[in-house]
C-alpha cells in the first residue's frame, strides 16, 4: 500500500505538538538559567572590580592632595607625562608599604607571634603629668609616610630608613623633619625581604664604622638610631659591642626596638657606661584599629607606672586613625621625643 504524501498537517498531531513544546520551554529555562547563572557572576565579579577601583582611586587621590600641597605649583603640560609616571610610582610604593604587616619587625614567618616582651622596670610614684611616651614611627621612607604622620598632629618621632633604590629620597625628606631618628637594618633570624645595606653579626668594626659615617653624611641632625628587624644582631653580644663602641666614639645613642627577647643590648650598654632605651610596646603587630586602641591605652597605662614608655608603631592606615580617635588617652601623659625621657 502507498504511503500518505508528506505533509505539515501530518506532523502537527496534538501528541507532537506537545513533545515540540516542551521541547521549546526545555531549551528556553536552560538559555534563561545559563544567562542568570553567567549574570550573577558577572555581576559579582564587576562589583568586586568597582570596589577595587574605588579602593585605588581613594588612594590616587590622597597621593595627588601630598604631592599638591609637597610642591604647591602648577603642572605645566610639559610635565604632565613625568607627574603621571611619578604618581604611579608612588602609588605602587604605597600599596607595597601597606601589603607589609608591621610583624616584619620580629617574626616574619610567623603570623600568629607575639612581640618579645619589654625589658622588666620598677614602678614609680605617678607624677602630676601622668608620665611621658615616646612614640616612635618606624620605616619612615616616603612623602606620603611624613605627610600621614604629621596628619595627627601629634609630635610622633619619625625613624627613617637609609637611602636604597626603593626608596632613594628617604634622607632628603628627614632633612624637612624635627627630632628624627634613623632605622637602622640589621641582621634577623628569618627576613627574606632585607634592605640593600644591612649590618651582619659577623661585619668588622671598620664595616660598621662605614656604614655609620655613611647614615651622618645622609642624616647630618641623627642623635639616636633602632633597629629595622635585627633579631640575630641584637641577641649577638659580641656585634653590638662593636656596634655600641662605634655609635659611641661618634656621639650616637642607640634605641633598641627589641624585636627578640634575648637582646643583648642592655647589658653592652651597661659594660659602656650607658642607659638603656628600648621598646616597652608595639602598637601595631596586629591589624586593626581596635587592636592598635588597645595598645596605645597599654602604652599609657606603662608611662604612668614607670613614670615613661617607648612605643613603636609604623605609618600605616589602622595605626594613623587609631591615634587621631584615642587624643583623649594619650592626654594622660606627656607625648614626648626620645632625648626628653
Amino acid at each position: 500500500m502507498d504511503k500518505p504524501p508528506f505533509s505539515f498537517r501530518n506532523l502537527l498531531t496534538l501528541k507532537n505538538l506537545i513533545l515540540i513544546v516542551s521541547v521549546a520551554i526545555a531549551i528556553l529555562l536552560s538559555i534563561l538559567i545559563g544567562y542568570y547563572i553567567g549574570f550573577t557572576q558577572v555581576q559579582e565579579k564587576l562589583d568586586k572590580e568597582r570596589e577595587e577601583t574605588q579602593r585605588l582611586m581613594a588612594q590616587i587621590e590622597d597621593i595627588t592632595k601630598i604631592e599638591t600641597n609637597q610642591t604647591k605649583a602648577i603642572v605645566t603640560p610639559s610635565k604632565g607625562a613625568l607627574e603621571t609616571t611619578k604618581l604611579k610610582k608612588e602609588l605602587k610604593e604605597l600599596l607595597d608599604h601597606e601589603a607589609i604587616s608591621a610583624r616584619h619587625e620580629y617574626a616574619p614567618k610567623d603570623k600568629e607571634a607575639l612581640p618579645p616582651p619589654a625589658e622588666p622596670r620598677p614602678a614609680v610614684p605617678v607624677k602630676a603629668c601622668g608620665g611621658k611616651l615616646v612614640i616612635i614611627m618606624d620605616d619612615v621612607s616616603y612623602a606620603h609616610d611624613v605627610a600621614s604622620i604629621r596628619s595627627t598632629g601629634l609630635p610622633l618621632v619619625m625613624s627613617f630608613l637609609p637611602p636604597s633604590p626603593r626608596h632613594p629620597e628617604s634622607a632628603l625628606l628627614a632633612a624637612s623633619v624635627s627630632g628624627y631618628m634613623v632605622h637602622l637594618p640589621m641582621e634577623a633570624v628569618a627576613f627574606t625581604q632585607e634592605e640593600p645595606v644591612t649590618l651582619r653579626i659577623n661585619d668588622s668594626v671598620e664595616t660598621i664604622e662605614k656604614q655609620i659615617t655613611l647614615v651622618k653624611r645622609l642624616y647630618p641632625n641623627v642623635r639616636y638610631i633602632n633597629n629595622h628587624t635585627g633579631s640575630k644582631f641584637t641577641s649577638d653580644e659580641a656585634a653590638m659591642d662593636r656596634l655600641i663602641g662605634v655609635m659611641k666614639d661618634n656621639g650616637l645613642i642607640f634605641v633598641d626596638s627589641r624585636t627578640i627577647g634575648s637582646s643583648k643590648v642592655k647589658s653592652v650598654e651597661s659594660k659602656h657606661g650607658l642607659r638603656y632605651l628600648g621598646r616597652d610596646v608595639f602598637l601595631d603587630h596586629e591589624d586593626g584599629v581596635a587592636n592598635v586602641k588597645k595598645q596605645i591605652r597599654d602604652a599609657v597605662a606603662l608611662a604612668k607606672r614607670h613614670g615613661s614608655a617607648i612605643a613603636i608603631g609604623h605609618p600605616r592606615p589602622d595605626t594613623i586613625r587609631a591615634l587621631k580617635e584615642s587624643k583623649d588617652i594619650l592626654n594622660q601623659v606627656q607625648i614626648v621625643r626620645i632625648d626628653q625621657i
